[in-house]
């Protein structure tokens, strides 16, 4: 069997900076840096913490790729999960979560962390890492301002 890493990175788009009311996508992207092998299905679970007095995450205006689940929404916790998408050798996955400005503040920290599950549908339950995954790019972060 081959290792495989798998890195996670975090980047809110228009420079962080969202008005009370309208929305910015904070883009989540996931690659699988193995060269021989494909990362199987339900077996990631990013979960993205936000600052839940500053910004909320509607339930709806999401891009995701096919195959992709939002897991969890709630207290400023968004728990992602790469459902039936088998993610291939050397190939990236973006994912846009919408973001709306609450209350003026920040800027403030987005923290990004890459979990695993256990690879069984729904891909809700803790598992192990891929094959020396190494932990070092696991997590992300990025900040927000709302103006």
């Amino acid at each position: 069997m081959h290792a495989q890493n798998i890195m996670l990175n975090l980047l809110t788009r228009d420079s962080g900076v969202v008005k009370t009311g309208a929305v910015v996508f904070l883009e989540v992207t996931i690659h699988n840096t193995s060269p021989a092998v494909a990362l199987p299905m339900y077996k990631l679970r990013p979960q993205i913490s936000f600052p839940s007095g500053m910004v909320q995450i509607p339930d709806e205006g999401h891009v995701l790729p096919k195959g992709w689940i939002i897991h969890i929404n709630k207290e400023g916790v968004v728990t992602l999960g790469n459902g039936t998408d088998m993610i291939p050798e050397n190939s990236s996955r973006t994912i846009l979560i919408a973001i709306r400005g609450v209350n003026k503040g920040g800027p403030a920290t987005i923290n990004g962390n890459l979990n695993f599950s256990n690879g069984i549908a729904p891909g809700k339950m803790n598992g192990p890492a891929p094959k020396e995954d190494k932990s070092v790019d696991n997590f992300s972060t990025s900040s927000v301002k709302v103006i």
